[in-house]
């Protein structure tokens, strides 16, 4: 009796393991960078925070940044935006990063002369829906006439060299 009783304990015990190895390996996944990928900084934004029952507060966020990918047409010249991008990086002109006034609706993308300026090599993740930094950019951040937010994600970037 005790040898069944040992057996199936056993059996469950390496179930148990089988199940925490499996959900590590989730974990590990979720939290994977990209390979390394080249683009450039097209613009940025500062918006109001959000709070817990999506309206505006007075908070500004920390200055976004917009990255195109390498090889994109998108009109709107980004792929994606972060919030982590280190800002000594590039020593931007005078003018070309914008301050918030509260009528932009979008990005301040950099002119067309400079949108391949500042390229960079660079790994990245998509930010978890729980982690994404919730923003409202103007009146009319609800309306994509504007600037169509829903089309970009935040990312986190990391082992960023310019080039």
């Amino acid at each position: 009796m005790k040898t069944k009783e040992i057996k199936q304990m056993k059996f469950y015990l390496t179930i148990l393991l089988c199940l925490a190895m499996l959900c590590a390996g989730c974990e590990d996944l979720m939290d994977r960078y990209s390979g390394f990928v080249e683009g450039y900084v097209t613009g940025s934004f500062v918006s109001y925070e959000v709070d817990s029952e999506g309206m505006a507060t007075e908070n500004l966020t920390e200055r976004a940044y917009c990255i195109q990918l390498e090889g994109n047409d998108d009109e709107y010249k980004m792929d994606f935006y972060t919030f982590n991008f280190p800002e000594t990086l590039f020593d931007f002109p005078d003018g070309i990063i914008s301050q918030y006034d509260g009528s932009n609706c979008g990005p301040a993308f950099f002119p067309d002369s400079l949108k391949q300026t500042y390229k960079i090599k660079f790994r990245y993740k998509n930010v978890d829906e729980r982690d994404e930094i919730q923003i409202i950019t103007g009146f009319c951040s609800a309306m994509d006439l504007i600037f169509p937010w829903g089309n970009y994600e935040e990312v986190i970037v990391k082992e960023i060299t310019t080039y």
